[in-house]
């Protein structure tokens, strides 16, 4: 039996401005629809790092019958996590879009990483990874 991550589905408030943000970030659009009925009709934004079904997908997603879920709260139920080139760059793209800086980016030798976490707009968690800085 094969097994493999396929996609993550972050249910969102407004996925216009969800896919603004995310694909700011550096994702890449992959498609949009409305589908599905009653308490599962959706709106959807599908995004991946390369703009096709070809690696993991980010799902935005807007229950179109239901009310908008709550905000997160930090440290929240699950997080993305992203590999970036520069942490500390993308920290500063992420409030630049609009969002906000939990912990700012520190080397985290134990991991051999320099990590940070974010929020996008709507308060969900990014913890963001990359190369530690130069001598860290």
């Amino acid at each position: 039996m094969t097994f493999a991550m396929h996609a993550t589905k972050l249910v969102v408030r407004d996925v216009p401005a969800a896919e603004r943000f995310y694909t700011g970030l550096g994702l890449k659009f992959v498609s949009r629809n409305v589908g599905g009925e009653d308490v599962v009709h959706q709106e959807q934004c599908w995004l991946s790092t390369t703009g096709d079904m070809n690696s993991h997908v980010l799902i935005l997603t807007r229950f179109v019958e239901l009310p908008p879920p709550p905000r997160p709260v930090y440290p929240g139920e699950i997080w993305l996590c992203f590999m970036v080139e520069d942490v500390d760059q993308t920290v500063a793209g992420v409030e630049a879009a609009g969002g906000s800086t939990l912990r700012v980016g520190e080397d985290r030798p134990e991991h051999a990483v320099r990590a940070a976490v974010v929020a996008d707009p709507e308060g969900h968690v990014i913890e963001l990874v990359g190369p530690m800085k130069a001598g860290g």
